[in-house]
């Protein structure tokens, strides 16, 4: 039997579906399409992040099907959005601000190859973990840059230059649009992963929205198995050229987030 086939196989009155290919399993549970030409260099990236995760801790997901579900699946919910068609066209780029392991940034990477894919970090460590993890998974169109979003969101090399910007990262809308907003292009767009209960904390980012020239266009709601459950991706975009004070210098968006504290 070939590698990913399913066979029912009948004992007695009861028919098992065996798992001859469990993350072929996974995938197929999943309203999620993955295209078949990008199914095996995603499961080598899960492997080879597994791997490395077992060295440095770059996410609290420890099994395959953990793993598969809820870095992999959770990043490519990006494709089932309109704008993901940026992606696709010449010249396209796209960051992720505060990447940690990797995710969104290296299925992205995977899925858009044609793309320049750059994964941003304060922490040094990391972003030398998901290096060697991309060229390990022969993943060849991504960049790691250590450094703080406050402090490259003022240099001209890197200010309103990307088409895409992604964050996963953990942090209050209000402080995490001051973050993405220096660097994507008028025209462009940011997209954040979220939980869907987050209504205080999206109209505590209206000033901010304002401020910053990111208008929220859609928001897509997703299932992913297991106990993960529905999540949301928010997507904004931006309006306009930033004022040039933001970002403002490091740690102020936190301390003085725009708008004010936002209950998350």
């Amino acid at each position: 039997m070939k590698n990913g086939e399913l066979r029912m196989e009948n004992y007695g009155s009861v028919y098992i579906l065996c798992e001859i290919d469990l993350l072929m399993v996974i995938a197929y549970s999943c309203s999620m399409h993955i295209p078949s030409e990008h199914d095996e260099q995603l499961r080598t990236l899960m492997r080879v992040f597994l791997a490395e995760n077992a060295n440095i801790n770059l996410s609290a997901l420890r099994t395959e099907e953990a793993c598969w579900y809820g870095n992999i699946l959770d990043s490519v919910a990006f494709q089932e959005l309109n704008c993901a068609e940026v992606m696709n066209e010449p010249g396209a780029t796209l960051l992720d601000i505060g990447t940690g392991g990797g995710f969104p940034l290296l299925p992205l990477a995977i899925l858009y190859p044609q793309a320049q894919c750059t994964g941003l970090d304060s922490i040094g460590k990391k972003i030398a973990a998901i290096t060697r993890i991309a060229k390990e998974a022969g993943i060849k169109n991504f960049l790691g840059i250590a450094d703080r979003a406050e402090v490259l969101g003022q240099k001209k090399k890197y200010r309103e230059q990307y088409s895409m910007v992604t964050s996963r990262a953990v942090a209050p809308l209000n402080i995490l649009l001051e973050y993405c907003s220096p660097f994507v292009k008028t025209g462009g767009y940011v997209v954040v992963w979220k939980s869907l209960h987050i209504d205080d904390e999206l109209k505590a980012s209206d000033e901010a929205q304002r401020a910053l020239r990111c208008q929220l266009v859609t928001s897509h709601t997703y299932t992913l198995p297991g106990d993960f459950g529905s999540r949301q991706l928010l997507v904004f975009r931006k309006t306009g050229p930033l004022d040039k004070k933001y970002p403002r210098e490091v740690g102020m968006a936190k301390r003085e987030p725009i708008g004010g504290p936002a209950k998350v």
